[in-house]
């Protein structure tokens, strides 16, 4: 549909006034600086195994819930299987775990508490359900999502081989245009090829670029938001750095990159004040850190 000259003028008049629309923020202040979140666009997120992605992505998406009302539709095998998908979107959002060895483990009143908060959030989808992209993408508009979210791009169902660049050329023109469109936000995680095999040895690997995404330059070409999440090791006591490696349209976001840490007890991402001694988080209250000299506490085997 062309435009007419006189609905292009009240746009750029409209523009005049009021500015762009601001994008919706994770909450946390380091996040918030580099990168902000538009319904009409697209972020896709990655990150080698048991760095941090799948972490990071869904503390965007309970943040996008709890502070801007966004209701996401979720296809997320790749974190586990149905229930620990739910179990996991629980411990973000109530801050305690379904492990019982644990203090902070969770009740049946908690439960009761908060399943219709996550259930108004969050659709989801089984993986038994074996969607292609599209048919995913549409799911998602008709349930009235805000976002359509994959967890991971290989666990889809899809018409072609989903790394070809042929495939990916063609399907990810069109979700820049269903997403714009429908003005709703794709986000999804993508495995980066594997890393040098030398710096896995030593212990120091470097971070993946957005060329070594699998299906190489299409990703690159055909993106609009590139997150990058790694650490320079497996350790969990490090922080998480994260890198905006593309932002489009400019107007949300800078290139650039910026730490974060994890709270394991809670599951929840937290930018640390050192003047105040202080954790901020997301869509918690702060909390003071009373001994700074206290050796963080470690938990074992939780999910990345």
């Amino acid at each position: 549909m062309i435009k007419k000259d006189s609905e292009v003028i009240d746009q750029l008049m409209d523009l005049q006034k009021n500015g762009m629309p601001k994008g919706s923020k994770v909450n946390l202040a380091p996040f918030d600086e580099q990168l902000t979140f538009v319904k009409g666009g697209c972020t896709d997120i990655t990150g080698y195994p048991f760095y941090g992605k799948s972490l990071v992505f869904k503390e965007i998406l309970m943040s996008l819930s709890i502070n801007s009302g966004w209701r996401h539709c979720v296809y997320l095998p790749d974190d586990g299987s149905d229930v620990e998908v739910l179990s996991n979107l629980m411990h973000k959002l109530t801050g305690k775990t379904f492990d019982k060895e644990y203090q902070n483990v969770i009740t049946e009143r908690d439960i009761s508490k908060h399943s219709k908060t996550l259930l108004n959030s969050f659709k989801f989808i089984s993986s038994e359900h074996n969607l292609e992209p599209k048919a995913f993408w549409n799911y998602a508009k008709e349930q009235g999502c805000h976002s359509a979210c994959i967890d991971s791009w290989n666990y889809m169902a899809h018409e072609g081989e989903p790394i070809s660049p042929d495939y990916l050329r063609k399907i990810l023109s069109y979700r820049n245009r269903f997403f714009d469109a429908n003005k709703m936000h794709s986000f999804i995680i993508i495995h980066p090829k594997n890393p040098d095999p030398k710096q896995v040895k030593e212990g120091m690997v470097s971070k993946p670029t957005v060329y070594d995404l699998m299906g190489g330059s299409e990703w690159n070409n055909n993106g609009k938001n590139i997150i990058v999440v790694h650490k320079n090791t497996k350790q969990n006591h490090e922080p998480y750095t994260i890198h905006v490696d593309k932002v489009k349209p400019k107007f949300y976001g800078q290139l650039g990159s910026f730490q974060i840490h994890m709270d394991w007890a809670t599951q929840r991402f937290y930018d640390y004040d050192p003047v105040y001694n202080i954790k901020k988080y997301a869509y918690a209250n702060e909390q003071k850190v009373e001994d700074t000299m206290k050796p963080i506490t470690l938990i074992p085997n939780e999910p990345f």
